[in-house]
């Protein structure tokens, strides 16, 4: 065919489409399974550790206090506008992703770590982090450890089925030491055989650590080694195979972010939402469709930070008093990792 020829046909082509009109819209987004579940019964159900500061953890009342805790409340302010309607189910190393991947729990949290093979082959997807940690060593003060290397030869008290097995043994091998895990799941028994002395060592994450020596009655008794050995994001798991879902869980989390990014806070919001901000208007819903394309009211954002506040309030409420500081969870234009893409 000649350059003429070839120039004709396309041309041809070109106006053929043009006359048959503008392409039909894609097909809307298959409607979430779990949240026509979570709204049949009128509650999101989440999966979170027992005694798990700051995290998770029963007050003296018997109420659910913590990070976790407080993103699963989101959910429910979001999905249903009620931030009370929540169950929380208590889960461990080895109960947390058969009861995600069963159905028993919509979302597990229970300072869960991303990783490779958690979505590659137990079906799951990571939805968003909640909080950067890593991994760190509390030590009886008696034995007089300072650093980690000094602990070789000792045991060290570790939940099974867990990242946190496998990276002290990966660190121990590279650092020419070994280490005697004394295996164990419930979370209780674990801190519990620490404290009687049968572990030379409590390893988990950093901010757990710091929140079960806080809590001791002499903190002084136990040394935290200043080493951590790991970065791991913690937060949201759901199953694969639900976008709409994860879109929920993923964009309500960053929500979170946008608004402390934003200086919309539990207290100001309401009035925020009639802001001449176009990016703060977006995020409660006073115009665009961020929250009709998710299957929620315009207002699912706006009903989650009156509900719990921005990621900075959920820090102050819960982790700060601990003595923690924010380090890779401030902002990013602070000097940090959390951040949120534009809602619109």
């Amino acid at each position: 065919m000649t350059l003429r020829k070839t120039a004709l046909a396309l041309a041809g082509l070109c106006f053929g489409m043009l006359a048959a009109g503008p392409a039909p819209a894609a097909d809307p987004p298959t409607a979430s399974r779990t949240l026509a579940g979570i709204r049949a019964r009128s509650s999101v159900v989440c999966g979170v550790q027992n005694d798990n500061p700051p995290f998770s953890l029963p007050d003296s009342q018997g109420q659910w206090r913590g990070m976790d805790v407080d993103s699963c409340r989101a959910l429910a302010a979001a999905t249903l506008g009620d931030a009370a309607k929540v169950t929380i189910r208590p889960i461990t190393g080895l109960t947390r992703f058969p009861s995600l991947q069963s159905g028993e729990v919509d979302v597990l949290f229970g300072s869960t770590t991303w990783t490779t093979t958690r979505e590659s082959a137990l079906g799951l997807v990571f939805a968003g982090a909640n909080y950067y940690s890593g991994q760190g060593f509390l030590v009886h003060s008696r034995l007089g450890v300072k650093t980690l290397k000094e602990l070789d030869g000792a045991s060290v008290c570790v939940p099974p089925g867990s990242t946190t097995e496998l990276i002290m043994q990966d660190w121990a091998r590279k650092n020419g030491v070994s280490f005697q895990p004394v295996v164990i799941d419930d979370p209780n028994q674990i801190q519990s055989t620490f404290l009687s002395g049968r572990c030379d060592a409590f390893t988990r994450d950093l901010t757990g650590l710091s929140g079960f020596r806080s809590r001791q009655g002499k903190p002084e008794a136990y040394t935290l080694l200043p080493e951590f050995i790991s970065m791991e994001p913690l937060g949201a798991f759901i199953r694969k195979g639900d976008d709409g879902w994860l879109d929920i869980v993923r964009w309500t989390q960053l929500a979170l972010v946008a608004a402390e990014q934003m200086g919309v806070t539990a207290g100001n919001a309401a009035d925020q939402a009639a802001s001449a901000n176009p990016d703060i208007r977006r995020l409660l819903g006073s115009e665009g469709e961020v929250g009709p394309s998710m299957g929620l009211e315009k207002g699912w954002a706006l009903a989650a930070i009156r509900a719990v506040g921005n990621y900075g309030e959920m820090w102050e409420r819960n982790v700060r008093p601990m003595g923690l500081e924010r380090g890779n969870n401030r902002l990013w234009d602070q000097g940090g990792l959390m951040f949120a893409p534009p809602l619109r």
